[in-house]
């Protein structure tokens, strides 16, 4: 397959084009902000939120397919200290990747696919949020009709790392014709444990198990909450979830094998819904130690920990 490669440096893009799909990242974040489909029949089809668009929105949701690292959510206060006494603070909500810039470390075709690498390390900043030494490398694969994510962390510290991660994807709703009440959202099929939430994200410590088996009922009001999933227990394989327009014409199916934990977000009434890949969630409302929160792992120095995700075209 032809791949075309350009950086566009005064917006900060690396963009790969191909007959099929087309990818844009911002090395902000290292965020994908557009992948579009060049359909045969459709044309050029946006499947993120915002697709390629640059400036904020006048509302809603300002991203388009954030990376969540060192959290996933949040914590109380944006502080919080493990059970031997080191404190964290962060900014906002999911840690500080979204508001670094990383560094581009390798652009190339390979084989049936080209792939970009990112990277970001510890530097004076993040040490003084999370006093960890540490290596995250972001690598984009882009297929004829598929977009493969991975992330990789390494403890480049003396201590054990503690540390959650997370993609957070937005996908438009409808892609080509609807309303998004009508579009078809499919989770990962088979029972499925539901983690309650309170109005700040916070687990309450309720959990339900519900029978997942075609279409999620979704309501904006719940997704402006957040669905939170725990998949743990569930095969790495049958961790999917379908996002269709409401003929069923057209979509996307994202796999994500090594995450154990699903976010379902959208801002009420906005015309996209992310689907979520996660390794970890928020705090609990009564907050426990940084190291205890739910889903975090802790790395022990000079490990490394790989997770991938992928986004495939349906139609």
């Amino acid at each position: 397959m032809a791949f075309e490669y350009t950086h566009d440096q005064q917006n900060g893009l690396d963009i790969v084009d191909s007959p099929s799909l087309k990818l844009t990242v911002r090395r902000l974040g290292a965020e994908m902000i557009g992948l579009t489909r060049k359909h045969p029949q459709h044309g050029d089809v946006g499947l993120i939120w915002r697709n390629v668009e640059l400036e904020d929105p006048p509302c809603f949701w300002k991203s388009h397919a954030t990376v969540l690292f060192p959290i996933v959510g949040g914590v109380h206060n944006l502080k919080s200290t493990t059970t031997d006494g080191i404190e964290v603070q962060f900014n906002k909500q999911h840690g500080f990747i979204r508001h670094s810039t990383l560094e581009l470390i390798e652009a190339k075709e390979q084989d049936d696919h080209f792939l970009l690498a990112y990277r970001l390390k510890n530097n004076y900043e993040t040490m003084a949020l999370y006093p960890w030494q540490f290596s995250l490398t972001i690598i984009y694969r882009l297929f004829a009709k598929r977009l493969e994510q991975e992330m990789t962390v390494e403890n480049r510290d003396e201590k054990p790392m503690p540390y959650q991660l997370g993609w957070h994807p937005g996908f438009n709703t409808p892609f080509l014709a609807g309303e998004k009440k009508d579009c078809h959202l499919r989770l990962p099929q088979g029972w499925i444990v539901k983690m309650l939430n309170d109005e700040h994200c916070y687990l309450t410590g309720q959990k339900q198990t519900i029978a997942s088996k075609h279409d999620f009922q979704f309501t904006e009001k719940e997704l402006d909450l957040t669905y939170m999933f725990d998949l743990s227990d569930m095969p790495s394989g049958k961790r999917v979830v379908e996002l269709l327009d409401p003929d069923e014409t057209f979509g996307v199916r994202v796999h994500f094998p090594d995450y154990p934990h699903l976010g379902i977000w959208s801002d009420a009434d906005a015309p996209f819904i992310c689907i979520e890949p996660w390794q970890g969630m928020d705090d609990s409302v009564e907050q426990e130690p940084f190291d205890q929160k739910f889903g975090m792992v802790l790395l022990p120095p000079g490990a490394v920990d790989s997770r991938r995700a992928w986004i495939e075209s349906i139609g």
